[in-house]
C-alpha cells in the first residue's frame, strides 16, 4: 500500500499538467515513502492523455485512468480516489495552484486527529500566502458564503482543489457521493459532516495560474444549482441513512 495517492483530474490539461505532474512526482520522490499519482482524464479532446502517457514511461509510480464522454470534474474525483490504493488519498488540481510541499500541512492536520484536511484560500495563515484574481476571490467568496449558511457551517472554503482523506473515510464518502460537477467538493465536505468526521481547515499557500476553464458567468449558477441537489437530497433521504461513524467535534 503506498503512503499517499494524489488524484489529479484533468480536462484538456495538456499545457498545465507536465509542471504540476513535475512537481508532484520530484516531491514525493524526495521523501523517500511509496506513492501513486493517478491522472483521471475526463474526456479530454487535446493531448492530455499522451502527455501521462509520455511522463509514465520515464518515471515510476504514474497511472492514467480515461473515460469518455466528459463526465465532470465530480466523477473523475470520485473515480480515482475509488481505484486508489493509499493510506491517504489527496485531491490536487491540474494547474497545481496549491504547491505539493503543502501537503505537510494536511498530514499534520490528518495526525492531529482529523479525518479530511482540506487547504483553505480563505482561513488566514501567518505563514501562507494567496495570489487570487480579485474577481473570482469575490464569486468564491460570496458563494461560500451561500454554502456556510446552507450546508456547511463554519467552512470558509469548500473549494479550494487540495484535499486529504484517510483511505476508510474516503472510500465511505465517494461511494455514495452523486455529484458530477460543480458542487462535488460541497457534497463531499457535507457528507463527511453528517458522518462525524472531523473535517480541518488548513490555510495553505495558493497562487492562481492561467488557463482556468471556470465559466464566470455561467458556473456559478451551475454550482448553486447543484448546492439545491444536496439540499433536496438531504430532506428527501437520497443519500441513505447517514450514520454517525464518531461524535463528531468542532471543525478546525
Amino acid at each position: 500500500m503506498p503512503h499517499l495517492s494524489v488524484i489529479i483530474p484533468a480536462y484538456n490539461e495538456e499545457k498545465r499538467l507536465p509542471t504540476t505532474l513535475e512537481s508532484v512526482h520530484a516531491f514525493l520522490s524526495e521523501t523517500g515513502q511509496d506513492f501513486e499519482i493517478i491522472v483521471v482524464d475526463d474526456g479530454s479532446s487535446d493531448n492530455t492523455k499522451a502527455v501521462v502517457n509520455d511522463f509514465a514511461g520515464t518515471h515510476c509510480s504514474v497511472r492514467l485512468i480515461a473515460h469518455t464522454p466528459n463526465m465532470g470534474k465530480g466523477y473523475s474525483v470520485r473515480e480515482g480516489m475509488l481505484k486508489a490504493q493509499g493510506e491517504y488519498l489527496l485531491l490536487d488540481d491540474a494547474d497545481g495552484a496549491s504547491p505539493i510541499a503543502e501537503v505537510v500541512r494536511l498530514l499534520s492536520a490528518i495526525e492531529a486527529g482529523a479525518d479530511v484536511a482540506i487547504g483553505s484560500r480563505a482561513k488566514p495563515g501567518d505563514e501562507t500566502v494567496v495570489k487570487a484574481l480579485s474577481h473570482r476571490k469575490h464569486i468564491g467568496n460570496t458563494f461560500n458564503l451561500i454554502v456556510q449558511s446552507s450546508l456547511l457551517p463554519g467552512i470558509q472554503d469548500t473549494q479550494c482543489g487540495f484535499k486529504l482523506f484517510k483511505r476508510d473515510v474516503a472510500m465511505d464518502l465517494f461511494s455514495i457521493a452523486r455529484l458530477n460537477r460543480y458542487a462535488f467538493d460541497v457534497e463531499i465536505l457535507y457528507l463527511a459532516r453528517m458522518k462525524g468526521y472531523e473535517i480541518a481547515e488548513v490555510p495553505i499557500n495558493w497562487t492562481n495560474v492561467e488557463g482556468s476553464k471556470i465559466n464566470l458567468v455561467t458556473d456559478p449558477m451551475n454550482m448553486l444549482f447543484e448546492i439545491g441537489k444536496v439540499i433536496l437530497g438531504r430532506m428527501f433521504g437520497s443519500y441513505g441513512k447517514l450514520s454517525k461513524s464518531k461524535q463528531r467535534p468542532s471543525d478546525g
